[in-house]
């Protein structure tokens, strides 16, 4: 080669002898690079500001709504004294609006088991609100959840011998089978639950080995997640109180009632029908 250009390696500058071009040419200010630059660590990034004192205040007062000597009462002020709630009924427990008009939670062992009681129910009831409604709103359009997918009308295929259809998928389960898978599956699990198997702190709500999702790892958000559940859980079993006593009026799914009441909101309501002005088909 007539010549070679000046080479940067690691950091130096060569210049080899025949380069007369680059020999002869005014100096310039050339940026030294180095191989091993890019390996240089990085300058650590900022620190991220710690959270405000509001968020505990907050959260403080959130709690406060619903647990402790303060908390809301099934009352407003005016309307109840605090003297007049019950001294077994303080606000430790999540949803203790202080209202117990019959006295059952008296005696400690009564209280703690008519929580669990409570609890348990409240969660199969928003199951349940949520198998009644889902199913019947997918088939109206068109999932193919059976030939109607209304919950009762799905149990009486059972009681006939048929199988489930879910999504054009035919779920080869009749009712000796969904009946046993219920025994064994969840009458285990609650066995499992009442002796504590698991040597549970707290044997209603998530925590200690059993917390896939985390609900527990920060007790004040989990105080008031308990909260959330238990108020969801009363709506929802008035919610199926409701759709029992609406199937056997009308004769429908709540999606299908749902749709009509929307459709003409004066003339399918709770008057039209107790007036007999509505269409009814009593089918149960």
């Amino acid at each position: 080669m007539a010549a070679l250009a000046p080479t940067k390696m690691l950091g130096t500058r060569l210049n080899f002898a025949g380069s007369s071009t680059y020999a002869t040419a005014a100096p310039r200010a050339q940026k030294i690079v180095s191989l091993f630059d890019r390996f240089k660590s990085k300058p650590a990034p900022k620190a991220k500001p710690a959270p405000v004192a509001s968020t505990a205040v907050g959260i403080d007062d959130e709690l406060a709504k619903w647990y402790g000597p303060d908390r809301r009462i099934y009352l407003p002020n005016g309307l109840l004294d605090r003297d007049e709630v019950p001294e077994y009924l303080n606000g430790e427990v999540p949803g203790d609006y202080g209202y117990d008009p019959f006295g059952l939670g008296k005696k400690p062992e009564d209280f703690a088991k008519y929580q669990a009681f409570e609890l348990i129910h409240a969660r199969w009831a928003m199951l349940g609100a949520a198998g009644f409604i889902i199913p019947e709103a997918l088939n109206k359009y068109g999932a193919n959840c059976g030939p109607e997918a209304v919950w009762f009308k799905t149990g009486a295929l059972l009681l006939d011998g048929n199988t489930l259809n879910y999504f054009g998928s035919s779920i080869p389960i009749n009712l000796i089978v969904a009946v046993a898978a219920e025994v064994v599956l969840v009458g285990g699990a609650e066995y499992y639950r009442i002796t504590n198997g698991l040597d549970f702190d707290d044997k209603l709500h998530p925590g200690g080995p059993f917390d896939p999702l985390g609900l527990a790892t920060d007790p004040d958000q989990a105080a008031l997640l308990k909260v959330k559940e238990i108020k969801n859980g009363r709506l929802a079993m008035f919610s199926m109180l409701g759709f029992f006593i609406q199937a056997y009026v009308t004769g429908q799914g709540p999606y299908e009632n749902l749709c009509a009441h929307l459709s003409d909101p004066f003339g399918n309501n709770l008057l039209t029908v107790i007036s007999g002005a509505a269409e009814r088909t009593p089918s149960l």
